[in-house]
């Protein structure tokens, strides 16, 4: 086989993948113990074993990731309980009013543990923490974050949040070796910087030789504009130019005999220091290779090297198949690997450096594409450009950086020289970015494509790269095109059911709604509490990321009930960054710094607002809503936000939904004179005890009640409301079920859940 290693990665990756949804380690054992059997007999005989070999392979990848996804978590037993750990800490990041670190107990998993206040623990010291155990959850909404698959991939089974009086430093630095001189480098090294450099310029040299991400969130957005995040991620570029560096400084004092070792031990070093990432891995890995290939006289082959990194790698740990970093890495790689000679020769009219750049940076993005829409929801319009221009000056960056950690290990003050001498490469790149950023429509925001959408892309390029004749390629591509079309036209044209989700958008309600022709709309969209000390936004985090994957790029109207943050503060996210065509609220007794905003927000985006009442009717492509609350003649004096939040009855033929946000028992009295019966009932105020009185709930006579609750304090939902509430109908819960989607002809109602409980 010209390619053995890609071959085999690629058995290994089906494996991984068929083990992640499908595990019988037994029956998995028994067949790669037979087809390793069959390939030993077939091989002394002298016969092809290449096909059984890759089978076996294939159920390798199974049996490894299928004990990855399903070993057992100790954690398990202690959750929701406070209890007291004690272990060593490892990779500490602070942050503005707390700071990120992870514990290993004895013979037990990783705990990542966020810490408020008092003084943080220093890499390798031995901490005893008394806190409440929480267990990271996967995705709960279609579309969103895996949070517990991405702690996973890093050995991480639990997470705490505790206060500084919560955690004992019981022994320092409790390090070995190794450990004590990696950390020792990469502390000194930092030092070096901060002390040499502005903060600004210091964090970003950080984050682009050492990867941690300390550059702020307006500077990442504006890099993922331009289309340049990977120049402060580090990745193979950096390792590139990083033994790029080392060979030429090499070569000036005619040092031959050793590169080899040289190379390898300082990208083992910088592997380690930036925290073994998989670009890194990657990148070290064929830089290694080829080098041992050239200087050794082997034939250097880029894609068997690159196969055989992505293959290592797998082989450790096979969840690092679904890290987006890893995917992407090699993805640009193989891209590259494939496109950048073609248009290269294209280019020739180019100056001979600009055409280099401009086929490295068009071959990534071909290759990366999908990906970038998939994961991030945007593309670059101005990234070529960018690249151009910023790349340059990065490389620069780094290799000043380099110096001047290399050298400040040794002698201090001629690295503080070498950082004066990057601030100003440092600022022009940082002022390059912001320009750019500023451009119209330097990215735009997309949707998520669907998987047939990527495989087709893929297929393309497959067939373009292939040796068809130009009539095949021709008939093939038009083939592809045609399904594509078809199958637009199947999603997005012919009618379909109603379809209504209720999003776990923690403890909040947000409601999204797809017509039967594609009109779209949102009824709240959640919102983090006041008190959360984090950037995290549940309408730019959550709900966004959701309408992105559901092929969402406009809103047709967004129903708020009320303005309790809760409800209405995803909701001024996605003002900001999504069209709506009309806002729909309640009549407002009162108005809070909620509504104000949102009325700020409507005025500057041009966004009519509609302000209901009882009695009016609101009809979307064969969908009614019936206003039955606020009445502007009986406004509640009672906690008046949420009395005389909005309410409506949406009507689809025979099927009938009651929306009641967050009232309680004085608007619950007026409502139950009126026509409140229905199928399904989304609960009122996440099932509190001030709410769903006995006489509303037999009144709506629900068959189906939802529940859009979180992890909270208060208590909800309440017991005896719950018990109530499960006599009389079935009951879903955002908590217990992750996202309920229900999908309606108008005559009956199918229902699942993401999570099932």
């Amino acid at each position: 086989m010209e390619f053995p290693f890609l071959y085999l990665t690629v058995a290994l990756s089906l494996g991984i993948i068929i083990g992640r949804y499908v595990f019988h380690p037994f029956a998995f054992l028994l067949l790669l113990a037979i087809s390793v059997a069959i390939s030993l007999w077939r091989y002394l005989k002298n016969k092809n074993v290449s096909l059984l070999l890759l089978i076996s392979f294939i159920f390798v990848g199974a049996i490894l990731s299928g004990n990855a996804f399903n070993s057992p978590n100790p954690y398990l037993k202690f959750e929701d309980k406070f209890i007291t750990i004690n272990g060593k800490v490892y990779e500490v990041k602070e942050y503005e009013g707390y700071a990120k670190y992870i514990v290993k107990p004895p013979k037990l998993p990783k705990v990542l543990v966020t810490q408020y206040g008092g003084k943080y623990p220093s890499e390798g010291d031995i901490v005893s923490i008394r806190g409440i155990i929480s267990i990271p959850q996967k995705a709960t909404n279609p579309g969103g974050f895996d949070y517990k698959l991405f702690l996973k991939k890093k050995g991480i089974y639990a997470v705490m949040r505790v206060q500084g009086y919560a955690v004992d430093i019981v022994g320092k630095g409790n390090l070995n070796f190794i450990e004590k001189v990696i950390y020792a480098a990469k502390q000194k090294t930092e030092v070096n910087y901060i002390n040499s450099m502005p903060e600004r310029d210091a964090k970003f040299v950080i984050s682009i030789f050492l990867g941690d991400k300390l550059v702020d969130d307006e500077t990442l957005v504006q890099f993922r504009t331009a289309g340049i995040s990977h120049i402060i991620s580090v990745s193979g570029m950096h390792v590139a130019i990083i033994t790029g560096f080392i060979l030429y400084m090499l070569s000036l004092f005619n040092i031959r005999r050793y590169k080899v070792p040289i190379i390898i031990i300082v990208l083992t070093f910088y592997a380690i220091l930036t925290g073994a990432n998989p670009p890194v891995i990657r990148a070290a890995l064929m830089a290694s290779i080829a080098l041992i290939g050239t200087t050794y006289g082997k034939k250097h082959n880029s894609i068997n090297s690159l196969s055989f990194a992505a293959f290592v790698i797998l082989i450790f740990n096979p969840l690092m198949l679904w890290d987006v970093g890893f995917q992407l890495s090699f993805v640009a790689t193989l891209a590259i690997l494939y496109f950048y000679k073609p248009i290269r020769e294209k280019l020739s009219m180019l100056n001979p450096k600009i055409r280099e750049l401009v086929a490295l940076t068009l071959s990534a993005q071909i290759g990366t594409i999908p990906f970038t829409m998939y994961y991030f929801h945007y593309i670059s319009i101005i990234s070529l450009l960018s690249n151009i221009v910023i790349v340059p000056l990065a490389n620069i960056a780094v290799v000043l950086g380099f110096l001047s950690a290399m050298i400040g290990l040794i002698f201090p003050p001629l690295s503080y020289f070498i950082n004066f001498i990057n601030i100003p490469v440092v600022e022009v790149i940082l002022y390059i970015t912001k320009l750019f950023n500023s451009f119209p429509y330097a990215s735009i925001n997309t949707i998520v494509p669907p998987l047939y959408v990527i495989v087709l892309y893929y297929g393309i390029l497959a067939v373009l790269l292939s040796s068809f004749d130009k009539k095949t390629k021709k008939i093939s591509i038009a083939i592809a095109l045609t399904f594509v079309i078809a199958i637009f036209f199947y999603n997005y044209l012919l009618p379909k059911d109603l379809e209504v989700t209720f999003l776990d958008v923690g403890q909040g309600d947000s409601t999204f709604v797809r017509t039967p022709h594609g009109k779209t709309f949102l009824i709240d969209g959640g919102g983090r509490p006041l008190f959360a000390i984090s950037s995290f936004d549940v309408g730019e985090d959550v709900v966004l990321p959701f309408l992105y994957y559901k092929g969402v790029m406009k809103l047709d109207g967004v129903f708020i009930s009320h303005t309790d943050i809760d409800h209405v503060g995803g909701i001024l996210s996605i003002l900001q960054q999504m069209k709506v065509d009309k806002i729909f609220i309640g009549i407002q007794k009162v108005t809070d710094d909620n509504f104000k905003e949102l009325m700020e927000i409507a005025k500057s985006k041009n966004i009519p607002v509609v302000f209901l009442k009882k009695g009016d009717k609101v009809k979307v492509d064969g969908v009614e809503i019936y206003v039955l609350h606020p009445d502007p003649a009986n406004l509640i004096e009672e906690n008046p936000i949420n009395n005389n939040g909005l309410v409506f009855k949406m009507k689809y033929k025979d099927m009938e939904f009651l929306f009641t946000g967050d009232i309680e028992k004085p608007a619950e009295e007026i409502l139950k004179n009126l026509d409140i019966k229905t199928d399904i009932l989304k609960v009122a105020h996440h099932g509190s005890s001030t709410s769903s009185s006995e006489e509303f709930i037999e009144k709506a006579n629900p068959k189906v009640c939802i529940l859009q609750v979180g992890k909270n304090s208060y208590g909800l939902p309440d017991e005896r409301v719950l018990k109530y509430l499960q006599e009389r109908s079935i009951v879903y819960r955002t908590d217990k079920n992750g996202t309920i989607i229900v999908k309606t002809d108008g005559k009956k109602a199918y229902i699942r859940t993401v999570l099932k409980e």
